[in-house]
C-alpha cells in the first residue's frame, strides 16, 4: 500500500522534475549558442544582446583574415584525421576486448580511457614534454598524435558498446556456413556495428575539431587550430562580433557533423534493415 502512494507522488513529482531538467538544459546548453549567434548578426562594432540591426557583413570579413581561414582549413584536417585513426584504433580494440576476455582487458580498458579522466591542461603538457623528448614537439606529426590519444577513448566506448550489443552468434553462424574469419567479419559484423563506429568517429572528430586545451601545448606559430586562434583573439577584442561569427562556423560545423552522422546511422540500418542487436528492426508506426 505504501508503495503505491510512493508511486502515486512519484509520477506527477518526476514529471515535473523532467520538465525542469529539460527547461535547464535549454537556458544552460542552447541559450548561450544562440545568443553568440545573434552577437554575430549585429550591426553595431561590438557584441550587443540583442543585436541592433541585422548584417552578415561579420561573416563576410571572415574570408578576409587568411590567419583564420588556414586555422579552419587545420582543424578541420586534424579532426578529420584524428578520428579516422581513433575509429580504425577503436575497432581494433574493441573487437579484442569483445573477442579474448582476460583479466588484462581491465588495465586495457583503464589504459584507453585515462585521457578522458586526466585533465586536458595536464594531457597537453605531458603530450609537449614527450614528443619533445621524441623529437616531434610543436610539430604537425605530434598535434595529431595528440588529438588521436584525446579522441580515441570516445571512439572506443561507442564501438565497444556496438559490439556487445551485437549477437554473437550471427558470425558464428557465418562462420559454420564456411566463411573465414575475416570475412565474416567484414560481411557480418561491420555492417551491424556500422552505426557505432560512425557515432564513434562523429563524436572523436567533434572532440578534436573544438580542442583548445591540449592543441595550445602542441601548436607552432605557423600552426594553430582555430579554437586556439580564437582563444587568442578574444584577449585584445572579446567584445568583437568578427570572433562571434567565427564561433557561430564551429557551432556551424558541429551541427553538421551531428546531422550527417544520425543521417548515416538512420540509412545504414533503413539499408541493413537491423537493430542494434542484430535483429531485424521493426518497422515503426
Amino acid at each position: 500500500m505504501a508503495r503505491q502512494i510512493a508511486d502515486r507522488i512519484a509520477g506527477p513529482l518526476g514529471s515535473l522534475m523532467l520538465q525542469l531538467y529539460i527547461i535547464l538544459a535549454v537556458i544552460f546548453l542552447v541559450a548561450p549558442v544562440l545568443a553568440i549567434t545573434a552577437g554575430s548578426l549585429t550591426t553595431t562594432q561590438y557584441v550587443v544582446f540583442p543585436p541592433q540591426g541585422i548584417t552578415f557583413q561579420w561573416y563576410l570579413r571572415m574570408f578576409d583574415r587568411p590567419e583564420m581561414l588556414g586555422s579552419f582549413g587545420l582543424s578541420l584536417a586534424i579532426a578529420a584525421l584524428a578520428a579516422t585513426i581513433a575509429a580504425a584504433l577503436g575497432l581494433l580494440v574493441a573487437l579484442a576486448m569483445v573477442r579474448h576476455k582476460t583479466r588484462l582487458n581491465h588495465l586495457l580498458w583503464l589504459l584507453v580511457v585515462s585521457p578522458m579522466m586526466l585533465p586536458s591542461v595536464v594531457l597537453g603538457f605531458a603530450f609537449l614534454q614527450a614528443y619533445t623528448q621524441m623529437g616531434f614537439g610543436s610539430s604537425l606529426l605530434g598535434l595529431l598524435a595528440g588529438h588521436v590519444v584525446l579522441v580515441t577513448p570516445y571512439a572506443v566506448a561507442l564501438i565497444l558498446t556496438g559490439l556487445r550489443s551485437l549477437d554473437p552468434t550471427l558470425e558464428l553462424a557465418a562462420r559454420s556456413l564456411g566463411a573465414t574469419p575475416s570475412r565474416a567479419l567484414r560481411k557480418v559484423t561491420l555492417p551491424l556495428i556500422l552505426w557505432s563506429v560512425v557515432a564513434g568517429w562523429g563524436l572523436a572528430f567533434l572532440v578534436s575539431f573544438g580542442d583548445a586545451a591540449v592543441s595550445v601545448f602542441l601548436n607552432a606559430p605557423e600552426m594553430v587550430t582555430l579554437p586556439v586562434r580564437i582563444f587568442d583573439a578574444l584577449r585584445y577584442s572579446p567584445l568583437n562580433p568578427e570572433l562571434t561569427a567565427i564561433s557561430s562556423g564551429l557551432v556551424i560545423v558541429t551541427l553538421i557533423v551531428l546531422v550527417a552522422s544520425a543521417s548515416v546511422m538512420r540509412f545504414e540500418r533503413l539499408l541493413g534493415g537491423t537493430g542494434q542487436s542484430g535483429k531485424p528492426a521493426t518497422k515503426e508506426a
